[in-house]
Parts: C-alpha cells; sequence; structure tokens
C-alpha cells in the first residue's frame, strides 16, 4: 500500500462536504409546489395497485374502523400551471413517486379522495364503484391526464415531526421554511437532530380542470 503524502494528491481530491446532506441516493424533488398537469399512471405491477385501508368513522372510537379501498399510482407531471411542457433534463418523463387516495369519507365529506382524483380526469361510476373501478382505471392508465396541486412533505422519525409546504395544522405538521424573498427553502432541517432533508412530492389533492380566465400556478 503506497503512502498517502506519495500519492500526489491536492486539497481538491476531496473536497468539502456537508455533513448534514441526505443519504446519497436521495435526490430534490423535480419541481417546486404548485399547480401541474399530470398524466394518471399505474404501477407496472398490477397486483399493487389495490389495497384495503382501516380508518375510524367516528373519531377516538376504535371499535367503529372499516376497512375501505385504496388506490396506489405513480403520476406523470406533464406540464406547469401554465400549460408549459416538462420533462427531465435527459428527456424522460417525470414519474412521480407512488401516490395514494381511498374511498374514506368523513361526515362532513360530500366526496372522497378517490372519486375526486376520478372526477377531475373526467371519469365518473354511476353504478358499483367496486364493480367498476379495476376496468375503469386500467382505461385510464397512461392516457387519462388531470389538474393537482402539488406539495412537499418531509417527516423525521427521530422525533415524529413532519414539515409541509402545506401543513395540516390539526395534524401537528409544521410550516416548510422559506428564504428571505418568500421561497421555499430546498431543504427543511430539524431543529432537534440538526439532521437535513428533501421534501416528498405529493398530490395534495386532484382539481377540476380550470375554466378559461381563472388563475394558474
Amino acid at each position: 500500500m503506497p503512502d498517502l503524502r506519495e500519492l500526489g494528491l491536492t486539497e481538491e481530491a476531496a473536497p468539502q462536504v456537508d455533513w448534514d446532506a441526505p443519504e446519497a441516493g436521495k435526490t430534490p424533488p423535480p419541481v417546486f409546489p404548485g399547480l401541474y398537469k399530470l398524466l394518471f399512471s399505474l404501477p407496472e405491477d398490477k397486483s399493487t395497485w389495490f389495497d384495503a385501508v382501516e380508518r375510524e368513522t367516528i373519531k377516538g372510537k376504535p371499535e367503529s374502523k372499516r376497512k375501505f379501498l385504496e388506490l396506489t399510482y405513480t403520476p406523470i407531471i406533464v406540464a406547469d400551471g401554465q400549460g408549459r411542457p416538462l420533462a427531465n433534463e435527459d428527456g424522460t418523463p417525470i414519474q412521480m413517486g407512488p401516490q395514494r387516495v381511498n374511498t374514506y369519507m368523513s361526515p362532513k365529506m360530500h366526496i372522497h379522495q378517490f372519486a375526486e382524483l376520478l372526477r377531475a380526469c373526467g371519469v365518473r361510476i354511476e353504478g358499483s364503484f367496486l364493480a367498476e373501478i379495476e376496468v375503469t382505471v386500467a382505461q385510464m392508465n397512461n392516457k387519462a391526464t388531470f389538474d393537482a396541486e402539488l406539495i412537499w412533505r418531509c417527516y423525521f422519525k427521530s422525533t415524529d415531526t413532519t414539515y409541509s409546504t402545506a401543513p395540516r395544522k390539526k395534524q401537528g405538521e409544521l410550516p416548510w421554511p422559506r428564504t428571505s424573498d418568500g421561497n421555499f427553502e430546498l431543504m427543511v432541517k430539524n431543529p432537534a437532530t440538526g439532521e437535513s432533508a428533501y421534501g416528498y412530492l405529493e398530490v395534495a389533492r386532484a382539481r377540476l380542470p380550470q375554466v378559461a380566465g381563472e388563475g394558474g400556478q
């Protein structure tokens, strides 16, 4: 083994690093929070499309839990809020990570997340939802588009703390930090531990197509 001093290295061979940076392989979200047009897309493995999730139908009463249908989809970002096409630097589609919607409805809700997504895509199911949904989403796959509000969310397991660009205050989420000019910081730091992380890009809600003249992103 050669002596380290004999390798002829300069300081440029080992540049300074950010020791609080996220783990290798974790990258920043492909876009900033805002309104975008998405292409509805499903995972290649059909067995991962549907699942059953339990929710309390009466808050605070575990015995009221019921099962609801959940869908996992992986949408593709095709344009920004102004309709300008978007893609990765190499020209490949911007595929988002797994997103989930389900059929749970609280007493105050008139439509569940799953149906809201379908409606945003211009799809309505008039008959049995369970009987028709599998064929319906298969027909929508990589064809239907919809407008959606995208946000960043980051969860620190070490302190059970969540930061979001659209925080749900009733659930204890904290607001994402901003720069001096009002834009969102690219990373969020957990003040209790000093660890930093990027946010996970999420669909906050699917939106009905906007009428001409309405505000954009």
